[in-house]
C-alpha cells in the first residue's frame, strides 16, 4: 500500500509542463514521485531507495541562506532562472563554460559537447567572472568547465584573469587528455593561478571508459593524476555512475583515492542524469541514495550509511558527504585498516549544525569542527555525492535550493539543473551562454516557448 509523504511540483519529461506531484513510499520502502500530464500520461520516478533513510536525511537540512541581487520572477520554475527571487539558497559553486569544444565525444555527455566553435570571448568571460563576484564575492569557488577547457589555447589567460579579479580558488573541470600528454602544460596552468583539477574518473577498468568516453583512456587518467603529483596541483576525482556499468567500482575508486591522498583531495560521486547526449531513459536509474548505500557496502567497513550527512549548501537530496581523516582514530572511533576514519563518527549532528556558517564553502564545516578539536586534516579525503536532476527527476522545491550555478555574460546565474534541462527530444530550454543563435535546434514545445516569452503557468 502506498504511503504518501508530501506534495511537490515536477515536470512532464516529454513537454516539460509543470505538474502537481505526489511523493510516496511503495510497499518495499522505496520512494517515488508521481505526476500525470493531460497530454502524455502518468510518470512515476524512483527517487530514493529507502524511506526511513529519506526521512532521516531530509530532516537534517541546514538553514537556508537566500541569494542576493536576484532578478524578478518572470516565468514559472524552471523557465525564468537568473537567479530569481524565488530561489532559497545562495550559490556556493559557480561555473563558467569557456567552450563547448571537446577532444572526446562521450556517449553520456550531459553537455552534448562536440565541435561547437562559438566560444565566448575574453570580454564575455570577464563579464561572467563579474557575475560571480556580484553574486557571492571573490571568495566563492569558481569552476572553469566546458566542453573541454583545455581545447582553448588562451586557457592560461582565462585563469590569470580570474586571479587578477581577486578569486582565490579556480578549479579546472577536465578529462585530462591534454594534461596527461603535454609535459609542462599543467605547470603553465599552475603558474597562471589554477588551484585544482576536477578530473572525470569513472572507474579503474578500460571497459568503463569505452562505455562512458567511447574508448579506453584509463592509462591517460592515471597519467593525469601523476602529472598533478609532479606539478603539486591537487585533484578531485569525479565519477559518473551508471547502474550496471560501474556502480560496482565505487569501493575500488575510493581505495584508489585513499592510496593517493597526498594529491587526491576529494572524490565526487555523481549518478548519471539524462540531459543532453544521453540516450537511455532511466525511470529507475541510480540515485544519490543508491550511491550512498553502495559506497557503504563496498567500503569494507570504513564508511557506514549513517556516516554520510547532508552538506550545508543545498537540499539534502542533492548534496551529501563525509570527510575521511587520515591518522590514528580518537577514542570512541573504530580503527580501520586503511588508516582513515570518518569525521562523522567523531562529531555529533548537533555539533555539525551548530558549526554551520552560511559563509562556509561547500562541505567545509567538517574541517572547521575538526580543526577546533585539534584534529590534523592534511591528506584527508573529502567525499561529496551530488545528485543532479533531469526532466524525469526534476523537483521544483529541490531546484529552488540549488547552490551550483552556471554564469552567462548577460549577468544571470542559472541553477545547474535548469541550465542543462532538455525535453524528451533533447531540446534545451537555455541555449549555451544564453545566446539565441546557439539554441540547440528549435524549441519544439509551444509551452516552453510561452514560458520563455514570460507566460504564466501552474507555478506562479
Amino acid at each position: 500500500m502506498k504511503e504518501k509523504l508530501h506534495d511537490t511540483l515536477a515536470l512532464c519529461p516529454e513537454c516539460l509542463k509543470t505538474l502537481k506531484a505526489d511523493v510516496f513510499a511503495d510497499d518495499d520502502g522505496a520512494v517515488w514521485m508521481t505526476r500525470t500530464c493531460a497530454e502524455h500520461g502518468q510518470f512515476d520516478t524512483r527517487i530514493w531507495p529507502d524511506v526511513d533513510h529519506y526521512r532521516w536525511l531530509t530532516a537534517q537540512a541546514m538553514p537556508k541562506t537566500p541569494p542576493q541581487n536576484t532578478i524578478a520572477c518572470k516565468a514559472p520554475c524552471p523557465f525564468g532562472c537568473g537567479t530569481c527571487a524565488r530561489h532559497e539558497r545562495r550559490g556556493t559553486l559557480l561555473e563558467i563554460e569557456v567552450t563547448w569544444q571537446c577532444n572526446l565525444r562521450c556517449p553520456v555527455c550531459f553537455m552534448s559537447a562536440d565541435t561547437e566553435e562559438h566560444d565566448p570571448t575574453l570580454d564575455e568571460i570577464s563579464a561572467m567572472y563579474d557575475v560571480i563576484a556580484d553574486a557571492v564575492g571573490t571568495d566563492g569557488a569558481v569552476q572553469l568547465t566546458g566542453g573541454e577547457p583545455t581545447c582553448r589555447k588562451d586557457l592560461p589567460e582565462i585563469i590569470r584573469m580570474g586571479r587578477e579579479k581577486g578569486f582565490w580558488g579556480i578549479e579546472l573541470n577536465t578529462n585530462g587528455l591534454v594534461i596527461a600528454s603535454r609535459p609542462g602544460y599543467l605547470e603553465s596552468l599552475k603558474e597562471a593561478g589554477v588551484t585544482g583539477l576536477f578530473l572525470s574518473f569513472d572507474g579503474l577498468t578500460g571497459d568503463v571508459y569505452e562505455a562512458t568516453c567511447g574508448r579506453d583512456i584509463l592509462k591517460t587518467k592515471l597519467k593525469c593524476v601523476e602529472r598533478c603529483r609532479e606539478a603539486g596541483v591537487q585533484v578531485v576525482l569525479c565519477m559518473t555512475i551508471l547502474a550496471g556499468l560501474n556502480d560496482d567500482q565505487l569501493g575500488d575508486v575510493l581505495r584508489f583515492a585513499l592510496e593517493n591522498s597526498d594529491i587526491v583531495a576529494g572524490l565526487a560521486l555523481q549518478p548519471a542524469f539524462t540531459s543532453g547526449r544521453f540516450n537511455a531513459r532511466q525511470a529507475t536509474g541510480m540515485t544519490a541514495g543508491d550511491t550512498i548505500f553502495k559506497l557503504a557496502e563496498q567500503s569494507e567497513g570504513l564508511i557506514n550509511i549513517e556516516d554520510i550527512w547532508p552538506l550545508g549548501c543545498s537540499n539534502p537530496l542533492c548534496d551529501t558527504g563525509v570527510f575521511l581523516v587520515k591518522g590514528p582514530a580518537p577514542d570512541g572511533v573504530v580503527e580501520h585498516e586503511s588508516g582513515f576514519w570518518p569525521a562523522t563518527q567523531f562529531i555529533t549532528v548537533d555539533e555539525y549544525h551548530e558549526a554551520y556558517s552560511p559563509d562556509s564553502p561547500q562541505g567545509s564545516v567538517f574541517y572547521d569542527i575538526l580543526s577546533k578539536k585539534g584534529i590534523y586534516v592534511a591528506d584527508g579525503l573529502s567525499i561529496v555525492i551530488m545528485d543532479y536532476m533531469d526532466a524525469y527527476t526534476m523537483d521544483i522545491q529541490r531546484l529552488r535550493e540549488c547552490s551550483m550555478m552556471v554564469t552567462v555574460p548577460s549577468g544571470q546565474a542559472i541553477p545547474f539543473c535548469s541550465y542543462h534541462l532538455t525535453d524528451a527530444s533533447g531540446c534545451r530550454v537555455y541555449p549555451p551562454w544564453m545566446k539565441e543563435e546557439l539554441r540547440d535546434g528549435p524549441v519544439k514545445s509551444e509551452l516552453i516557448t510561452k514560458y520563455l516569452l514570460g507566460g504564466r503557468g501552474l507555478d506562479e
